[in-house]
């Protein structure tokens, strides 16, 4: 797991200040920012700064941001992408699963926070490129089961039914799942990579991977 790109002090304060009163109350906290950046960051087109900045405010941000917490939100986004593309992405260090395997799954736990934050993200995309993909190909499922394992924790109610379409009891399908994100994680970008240009849409050109925001 990674460490944060800010001090310990600075992420105290960021994690605060969205988690505060001068936040909406739909805003992201600090580790599902971190979940929701690494799902944007792999998106096949561009997304404006202003469109996902929004996002992390749940559709629409404060006028008054301040410069010191503006500077702070780039800052993770560029440490994200520089581990997605360049020295390798992990799960934040708050990650760590809880001791009972359904705790990970309750509001403010961190696995559920990250996992909310990535389907955010990847909402930019995800369900464009799987439709543009041939049903049942080798990377149209490879891009479903990334999905399904990276947004696993986002929901209770939606990973019991996966549990049950597997047949399998959800504790042990859980700890599956636990034990394959560290692999789709570091794997996610390129199966995106490679969705993309199977669906005709994008070219190879197409990527600047290493285009950070200034």
């Amino acid at each position: 797991m990674t460490e944060s790109a800010l001090s310990r002090e600075d992420e105290i304060l960021l994690s605060d200040w969205l988690s505060g009163d001068e936040t909406p109350k739909e805003t992201l906290s600090l580790v599902a920012m971190k979940g929701f950046f690494f799902g944007l960051v792999a998106a096949p087109s561009p997304v404006e700064t202003e469109d996902w900045m929004d996002m992390i405010f749940g559709g629409a941000a404060p006028g008054n941001i301040s410069d010191d917490k503006l500077f702070a939100i780039i800052s993770v986004y560029n440490e994200i992408s520089e581990q997605v593309y360049d020295s390798g992405a992990l799960l934040p260090e708050e990650c760590v699963e809880t001791a009972h395997f359904a705790d990970n799954f309750k509001s403010g736990a961190a696995l559920n926070d990250w996992s909310i934050g990535f389907a955010i993200g990847a909402a930019f995309y995800y369900e464009s490129l799987i439709n543009s993909l041939e049903d049942n190909s080798e990377i149209s499922q490879a891009l479903q089961m990334a999905y399904l394992c990276l947004s696993y924790f986002s929901c209770a109610g939606t990973a019991q039914q996966i549990a049950d379409l597997q047949q399998t009891e959800w504790e042990a399908f859980t700890q599956t799942v636990l034990d394959m994100m560290p692999d789709f994680i570091v794997a996610y970008a390129q199966v995106i990579e490679q969705a993309a240009l199977a669906s005709g849409n994008y070219e190879d050109d197409d990527w600047n991977d290493d285009e950070l925001i200034d």
